[in-house]
């Protein structure tokens, strides 16, 4: 049975794509909803910023799904402000640089034969003595491209975005983000070519003309067109419940210190999991307290640098896999929508380099200048730069980014999902209000569920099914696209 829309205030917590994804849905069936931003932006981790004459995301954004209802949000929201880009992405290891998927021949040249032969060998000793039951991430890597594949591609950088060792990150993370690709397929591929059903990876993506925060931006000017307010500068304080329900919302603007209480039907949350817990009033038991502060996040530092060089390098984005630097990835925004750079902008490269940290970690208190500094010069140190001049830069610090898998972890999490399943208005959703490392698809998807599990009057949709065990996301069965070519990401993709 459907709620009644007239009756029924939702209020989202969160402005993100989880977020105005569920706003934007509810809004579409009529129903009443008030989103709470604690930023004085929209758009959470996929916001656009504005420096001087760019557009600039928070790193790169690339849009692709096969998620039907996704795909459809993006063409209702953005119609014809799409492009369509040319992806290409490489990881720089050992002063080399190597696509992605594995390219045979490639692999071949860059290493040598000595090594190659290492890599071969390796990935057949764990298909003989193979791990059927994985308990961590290095566990599953190499049951899937061997030990010693794993400890060039994968072991260093994994410990640099996480800060722990491979042995102590969940398996689940390795099946959520390599699913799908194997040694054995990529040499197949790369050899023999594929079949024609499955294409590896994808080689283009859409993308919102004036960067990925054009896509929230515009369901927030949608919001606001049917009187649906989007209070920004707002954090939560407080969410009161009488045991069963969330009953009211607490929040205070950040500008006048203004505190307001307000009753509600209906909650989607999407602010970390472990600051909701804090929220409640009256306050959880000490066993789910302390299960919720188990939860580890993980910190990025962006700095962003504009480079007077014309075109430094064709990528979109490149992992740095190199233990001498600890810079992990850069984004070359040159590569993505022209209409991000300013007309003036033909002699300028503009780079997001990140930083991954926790919040005890010095990096994460250092000064504006000092990371700067760090960033130019190891780009120089790898030789991503060479004596370009850096005309102008700034720093932006982004907290609990990641949620980090550690092998405690699935404890912690059904503790709070029992204790929060009692209250039958509260969803969670996105990244950090769900403690899924989710893209930004996987987000969108949860906020439109949770929307129609509010216009249903239901729970028909299980949002912590969503990104568990669905297809890889950037496997495309081509076979699919052409029995859905009326989809417009879809012709675009194959164009």
């Amino acid at each position: 049975m459907s709620t009644d829309s007239k009756s029924s205030h939702t209020f989202v917590l969160g402005a993100g794509p989880a977020g105005l994804a569920s706003a934007y849905t509810l809004s579409k069936h009529h129903h009443q909803v008030t989103v709470i931003e604690r930023e004085s932006q929209v758009g959470g981790l996929a916001k656009s910023i504005y420096f001087r004459d760019f557009i600039l995301d928070c790193g790169p954004h690339r849009f692709f799904t096969k998620l039907p209802p996704v795909i459809q949000l993006w063409n209702d929201v953005l119609e014809n402000e799409q492009v369509t880009v040319n992806r290409l992405t490489r990881i720089f290891y050992g002063g080399k640089y190597f696509r992605y998927p594995i390219q045979a021949k490639e692999v071949v040249f860059a290493l040598g034969l000595r090594e190659t032969f290492n890599i071969l060998y390796s990935y057949l000793l764990s298909r003989i003595n193979h791990n059927h039951a994985p308990q961590n991430f290095a566990e599953w890597v190499i049951s899937k491209f061997g030990k010693r594949l794993f400890s060039i591609f994968f072991e260093g950088y994994t410990e640099k975005l996480w800060g722990i060792p491979c042995t102590e990150i969940e398996a689940e993370w390795a099946s959520q983000r390599i699913r799908g690709i194997s040694l054995s397929t990529a040499i197949r591929n790369a050899v023999f070519g594929n079949s024609g059903k499955v294409k590896s990876l994808i080689e283009k993506f859409q993308f919102p003309r004036l960067g990925s925060g054009q896509l929230y931006e515009k369901i927030c000017d949608r919001l606001y067109s049917q009187n649906q307010p989007v209070l920004l500068s707002t954090e939560v304080i407080s969410c009161c419940h009488d045991g069963s329900k969330i009953t009211q919302i607490v929040v205070r603007d950040r500008h006048t210190g203004i505190e307001s209480t307000t009753d509600c039907n209906h909650v989607i949350s999407t602010i970390p999991l472990n600051l909701l817990i804090e929220q409640l009033h009256p306050s959880p038991p000490s066993e789910v307290i302390a299960a919720a502060q188990s939860l580890r996040f993980r910190n990025t530092i962006l700095v962003y640098l504009i480079v007077d060089s014309e075109s430094l390098f064709p990528d979109n984005w490149l992992y740095i896999n190199d233990a001498k630097v600890r810079l992990g990835r850069v984004t070359n925004f040159a590569n993505w929508s022209p209409d991000m750079l300013p007309n003036s902008a033909n002699t300028q490269t503009p780079l997001c380099c990140e930083y991954w940290c926790n919040s005890n970690e010095c990096i994460w208190q250092e000064s504006e200048e000092n990371l700067i500094s760090l960033a130019i010069q190891e780009l120089r140190q790898i030789n991503l730069l060479n004596q370009e001049t850096v005309s102008d830069s700034f720093v932006l610090r982004l907290p609990k980014t990641y949620p980090v898998y550690t092998n405690n972890y699935r404890e912690a999490i059904t503790i709070l999902r029992n204790y929060l399943t009692q209250f039958s208005n509260l969803q969670l959703i996105g990244r950090s209000g769900s403690f899924k490392y989710n893209n930004q698809d996987h987000s969108l998807l949860m906020g439109i569920w949770a929307a129609e599990n509010i216009i249903s009057g239901g729970r028909n949709h299980d949002l912590w099914s969503v990104n568990s065990d669905a297809d890889y996301i950037e496997e495309i069965d081509l076979k699919l696209i052409d029995n859905t070519n009326k989809l417009y990401i879809a012709k675009n993709i194959t164009s």
